[in-house]
Formats: C-alpha cells, sequence, structure tokens
C-alpha cells in the first residue's frame, strides 16, 4: 500500500465476505473506491470485516470518514427481528452486519462523516433501531421495484429505474437543488420502520424509502440506490461524493490539530 498524502483525508471502506475458491477473502468493488479517490478527493484503505475484530474504536481514531458499500448479501434479521423466517432473507454476511452496525455506532457518537450505500443504507437503519423488508419487489405495494434482472448489462443494471421524490429543505435537497432526479434500483431488503434519529430525506414513487440521515450529524447520510456507479458522469452521484470529502476533510484538519 502507497504511503497516505499528508494533505488528504483518509476514508475507510468495509468489506464483504466472499467465497472465491477454496479459502474465504474479503472484497470490495472497486467502482467504490474510484469514486472515493477520483470525486471525494481522499485516500482510502479497506477495512476488514473480521467476526474476531474488535478494534474499530481504534481504527475509526485513525480516519477520517467511514464508507460503508452494497453487497450481494442481506442484513440477518436476527439484528432488528429476530422471531423472522431465516430463509426469507438469505444470503447472509454475519461478519458484515457485526462489523458493520459497530461502527456505524462508533462514527455517529464520534460526528466521523459516513455515506451508508444500499446495504449500508439499511444497517445504518438496523443501527438506530429501524426494521427491514425482507424483499421490496415481492410486496405488490411497492410498484417501481420489480426484480432486477441479474446478468443483465451494467448500464442497465445501474441505469435510472425510477424519481427520487426529495424532502425540500433536506440535505438531499441542499446538494442537488431544484430540478427532476432519477436512480437506479438493485436492492432486496428495504428500510420498512426507520429508526430513531433518522430523518427520511427522499423516497421513490412508491414510498419506498430511499435516503435518510443521522439527525444532527456534520455528515451522516445512507443511500439506497447505487451512487458510486460511473459516479463521475452522473450530475446526482458528483454533489454527494464531493460533500462527503469536503466534510472528512474538515473532519481531518479538526483531528489532526487537536
Amino acid at each position: 500500500m502507497t504511503q497516505s498524502s499528508p494533505s488528504k483525508p483518509v476514508v475507510g471502506v468495509l468489506a464483504n465476505q466472499v467465497h472465491d475458491g477454496l479459502l474465504p477473502g474479503q472484497s470490495v468493488d472497486e467502482k467504490y473506491l474510484s469514486a472515493l479517490t477520483e470525486l471525494s478527493d481522499v485516500d482510502v484503505i479497506i477495512i476488514p470485516a473480521l467476526p474476531s475484530q474488535h478494534g474499530y474504536g481504534t481504527i475509526l481514531s485513525r480516519i477520517d470518514g467511514l464508507l460503508l458499500t452494497g453487497a450481494a448479501t442481506n442484513v440477518h434479521p436476527k439484528y432488528f427481528q429476530p422471531d423472522a423466517e431465516e430463509a426469507a432473507y438469505q444470503p447472509f454476511d454475519i461478519g458484515r452486519d457485526d462489523a458493520a452496525l459497530a461502527l456505524i455506532r462508533l462514527a455517529a457518537e464520534r460526528d466521523l462523516p459516513l455515506l451508508a450505500i444500499c446495504r449500508g443504507a439499511q444497517e445504518l437503519n438496523v443501527a438506530f433501531g429501524g426494521t427491514l423488508h425482507a424483499d421490496i419487489a415481492l410486496d405488490e405495494a411497492y410498484g417501481c421495484h420489480a426484480t432486477w434482472v441479474k446478468g443483465a448489462p451494467l448500464d442497465v443494471l445501474y441505469g435510472p429505474s425510477h424519481d427520487l421524490v426529495i424532502r425540500p429543505g433536506g440535505c438531499i435537497d441542499r446538494l442537488l437543488g431544484e430540478g427532476p432526479a432519477q436512480v437506479n434500483s438493485l436492492h432486496v431488503q428495504a428500510i420498512a420502520q426507520v429508526g430513531e434519529g433518522l430523518e427520511v430525506e427522499a423516497h421513490a414513487p412508491d414510498g419506498t424509502v430511499e435516503a435518510v440521515s443521522i439527525k444532527g450529524a456534520t455528515f451522516g447520510l445512507g443511500l439506497q440506490w447505487h451512487p458510486e456507479y460511473k459516479a463521475a458522469e452522473n450530475d446526482i452521484s458528483r454533489p454527494i461524493f464531493q460533500a462527503f470529502g469536503a466534510a472528512a476533510r474538515d473532519f481531518c484538519r479538526k483531528r489532526r490539530s487537536a
């Protein structure tokens, strides 16, 4: 790993457990890292999601922002609905669950800039006591969240899927300004009951929560869609990653001067 530039903040990105061969590994899609380095203008480190990892407080004391990615796995219902049928929520990554929930709570206590995407937004909601839908596409009440087609071309998978209805005066509104906005949709779980301490910033036309923020946080944002794909080419993605980078720089200056 190259040495981090003294002038740049450092953002930690939580990994996912993957099984690609005989042994388990830890992985982060490059699209998240590229969006951070190109648009947020930060250096990045990858935080492993290991069941045996307990030093998250130490890790957070050395970084200036935290990004939680999407994943192919779902949040286990034991964290928000213990009596739920497990089969409806599979597949799981318990190591990622434990790591994400611990990191979110510590980051919130420290007002560390936090950007949570897709699974990350769902973890953010659970960390604040909220609940999740098992599969939004199976609920007829949510008409614009039909099942996405695995194996479709990436530009189709990550292409605009539905409008974004933004809460006036909220942080998303301030970042994006006036005008229509459309986002992609590649998720199974979705926010059901919103966690206490979170505020809904945007929703889909069918009512699905698309963005939440941590009340009172300098920058604490959860997005159900994927802004990281070709982020530099997207008018919605650019200001979000740029604002996250600005928040990380402010945090970095304060941390280094303390």
